[in-house]
C-alpha cells in the first residue's frame, strides 16, 4: 500500500475514492497517483483539466500526502489504468465504483469492472462515501483452497496495518452435515497454515448457508458489520468451486462496503 493510484473523472464517488485512498496513503506513509485519462486529449480543454485538479489539491484529506496528479490518454480506459499502474509500480488501485459519464470520459462504473477483471494489481473500490475510516473488520469469504493462499498474506498485511480482526467466510449451498464438517475442516487447515495463532491475529470462523454466494457475503457484511470486504477473482477466467467472476463483480456492484479484489496467482 506504499504507491496507490487513483483514477478519476472528478465526479462524486471518484472523490469518495481518492479520500480513501489518501487515508491509505497517510497510514502507510504511502504516495498518489492521481490520473485522469481521456479518449482524445485533443479535444480536451487541459486548462478545464487543471483547474480541476487545483480543486482537489485543496481538498483537506490530501493535506500531507505526497500526491501527483497527471493527465492521460487512453483509447481503453481501463487498459490505460492497468497500463498505469504495471509502469509506476503500484500496489493498489482504487476506484469509486460507480461514476457519472462527463463528455465522453471515464465512466467508473463499468471501468472499474472491467480493471478488476484485466488487473494483475489489487483494486480497491468504494461505492460510497465512508462516514469513519475505520477499519476493524475485514470479510474474507472463500473456499479455502490451496489457491486461496496466494491472496491470504495480502489479507494478513491489512488485518496488521489496521490492527482488525479477519472474519473467515464459507458460503455452502446446503446445510448437510457432510459438508459442513468438510468445510470446517479445510477452514482449520487454512488457519493452520497461515499461523494466525502464532502471529496473534484476531479472526472468526463462520460458515453461511445460501443458494447465491453473493447474498451470502453481503448479508453476513450487514449482519457483522463489515468494514471491508475482501475477495479473490480470476480476472476474466471462471473462479472455481464457491466463488465465479460475476459474485466479485457484483460485490462491487451492490456492496456498501469497500470491496478489495485480488487475483489468484
Amino acid at each position: 500500500m506504499n504507491k496507490i493510484l487513483v483514477p478519476t473523472d472528478f465526479s462524486l464517488h471518484a472523490n469518495y475514492a481518492l479520500e480513501n485512498a489518501s487515508f491509505f496513503a497517510k497510514l502507510n506513509k504511502g504516495s498518489l497517483t492521481v490520473v485522469h485519462i481521456v479518449i482524445d486529449k485533443k479535444k480536451i480543454d487541459q486548462e478545464a483539466i487543471d483547474q480541476k485538479f487545483e480543486l482537489l489539491k485543496k481538498q483537506p484529506y490530501l493535506k500531507e500526502v505526497n500526491a501527483n496528479f497527471v493527465v492521460v490518454e487512453g483509447g481503453n480506459i481501463s487498459k490505460a489504468i492497468n497500463k498505469i499502474g504495471v509502469e509506476l509500480g503500484v500496489d493498489l488501485i482504487v476506484m469509486g465504483s460507480n461514476g457519472a459519464n462527463n463528455t465522453g470520459e471515464i465512466i467508473l462504473g463499468s471501468t472499474t469492472e472491467n480493471v478488476i477483471r484485466r488487473s494483475e494489481i489489487n483494486v480497491l473500490a468504494i461505492k460510497r462515501e465512508i462516514i469513519s475510516f475505520d477499519l476493524n473488520r475485514i470479510l474474507f469469504p472463500s473456499d479455502f483452497s490451496k489457491e486461496a493462499n496466494s491472496i491470504f498474506e495480502t489479507v494478513k498485511d491489512y488485518a496488521k496495518a489496521f490492527n482488525a480482526s479477519i472474519h473467515l467466510l464459507s458460503v455452502n449451498k446446503s446445510d448437510k452435515e457432510v459438508l459442513t464438517k468438510k468445510a470446517k475442516a479445510k477452514m482449520d487447515d487454512f488457519i493452520q497454515f497461515h499461523q494466525l495463532n502464532e502471529e496473534g491475529i484476531v479472526y472468526r470462523k463462520s460458515i453461511s448457508t445460501n443458494s447465491s454466494a453473493e447474498f451470502g457475503i453481503l448479508n453476513y457484511s450487514i449482519d457483522n458489520s463489515i468494514d471491508m470486504i475482501a475477495i479473490g477473482t480470476h480476472g476474466r477466467g471462471v473462479l472455481k468451486k464457491l466463488l465465479q467472476e460475476s459474485t466479485s463483480q457484483s460485490l462491487v456492484r451492490d456492496a456498501f462496503k469497500p470491496v478489495l479484489t485480488m487475483r489468484f496467482k
